[in-house]
């Protein structure tokens, strides 16, 4: 049908993409019951080689064109999977140095979304896995922290209170999006407070809810305080409310 069809398209292998796309193929080829061809090539049985072809054209159709080449003399699932490894698979001590060095280095940027900086750890991390050179959960953890700006000082003292085996990745990154959408809110409210004429402000005090001045000392309206009779007598009778408006 279509819509199983379209769940087994998935983003075709590049240079930049090869760990998330190395797990996503292989659950495509598990879901369609083939990923039995890449561990092992089929016998001579001419069912097997036909189901072991879809799996090599499962493979061959996710790949882009600047890939294909590798592949393209390859006649069964198994070897196709195996030369697409060798070529991005490098485990070499330069390949690992340069991505711990990528991991370590890495700054989250305030223009970005917290998930994108995070994403990125994780890549960087599970190709760190492919190669054999596993970063522990919670080392991980120290690192995304570490990635931050000083206006998350307050989240990492927060944490210092925690049980230590609290400190895992997923826990840190699920407390990294909400201090994420708390700063946002807060943010949103602090240029709504900005916002507001002070001139208006000054305006709307000591007024009742028809707009008229109210004294503070007898609370009536139509003066100020410093007009007021009952505080100052009638002294003040010459002062009329358009000269109190005209003080304003």
């Amino acid at each position: 049908s279509v819509s199983m069809k379209s769940m087994y398209q998935i983003d075709k292998l590049n240079q930049n993409n090869f760990t998330i796309w190395k797990y996503r193929i292989e659950m495509v080829l598990k879901a369609r019951k083939l990923w039995k061809y890449v561990e092992a090539e089929a016998g001579d049985d001419k069912a097997e080689i036909e189901k072991e072809q879809e799996a090599l054209a499962q493979i061959a159709l996710s790949v882009s064109d600047n890939v294909v080449g590798h592949i393209r003399g390859t006649k069964t699932a198994k070897a196709a999977w195996e030369k697409i490894c060798s070529v991005f698979e490098q485990k070499g001590l330069a390949t690992q140095i340069f991505l711990r060095r990528k991991l370590i280095n890495l700054k989250f940027v305030d223009s970005e979304p917290m998930q994108n900086h995070i994403n990125k750890i994780r890549e960087l991390a599970d190709q760190l896995d492919s190669i054999g050179d596993t970063v522990k959960d919670k080392e991980l953890a120290i690192i995304v922290l570490c990635s931050l700006p000083e206006r998350y000082d307050s989240l990492i003292l927060s944490l210092e209170a925690r049980s230590p085996s609290d400190l895992t990745f997923d826990f840190v990154a699920g407390r990294l999006l909400a201090e994420e959408e708390r700063q946002k809110e807060q943010s949103i409210n602090s240029n709504n407070n900005d916002n507001i004429n002070p001139v208006a402000m000054f305006s709307s005090a000591g007024k009742d809810r028809n707009g008229k001045s109210v004294c503070h000392y007898c609370k009536k309206p139509g003066h100020f305080e410093r007009n007021c009779w009952d505080k100052h007598g009638r002294s003040g009778r010459g002062k009329g409310n358009g000269e109190e408006v005209n003080s304003m």
